[in-house]
């Protein structure tokens, strides 16, 4: 992972978990793989994977079964993109929002630019989606 500064280690870990859930790789109910195995695949000390597991525990995310491990709760997407969305709106948007200001970019630009990056592929050049394959 690489690890972004002044952000906390713990929550990075956090948000790499959350990202497994949102990119469908984990899915509600699923067990975590071991301690030891996430701070491995993170590079970090398992003390900062528990502290991560502990915030996500706190945020509904994610159970433990004593014994067994942690799991992904039933609701866990639908808590991690309600979190996450709040984190969005509370902490990158008043930065995008000075940057447009300061940039002379309205909302109109933004939408503009959304569309563009995100538009469906075209179709290739003299096809018009009708000729047999």
């Amino acid at each position: 992972m690489d690890y972004k500064p002044n952000y906390p280690i713990y929550l990075q870990v956090a948000d790499f978990i959350c990202e497994r859930l949102l990119k469908d790789e984990w899915r509600n109910g699923d067990k975590l793989p071991a301690l030891k195995d996430l701070a491995v695949t993170t590079s970090v000390n398992p003390n900062t994977v528990i502290k991560a597991i502990g915030f996500l525990v706190d945020n509904n995310i994610l159970s433990t079964q004593r014994g067994v491990g942690y799991f992904l709760t039933d609701n866990a997407r639908t808590t991690t993109l309600d979190l996450k969305r709040r984190q969005f709106i509370q902490e990158v948007l008043p930065e995008v929002f000075a940057s447009m200001h300061l940039l002379g970019l309205g909302p109109d630009d933004l939408t503009r630019i959304y569309k563009e990056r995100h538009a469906a592929p075209s179709a290739p050049a003299g096809s018009n989606g009708n000729e047999p394959g």
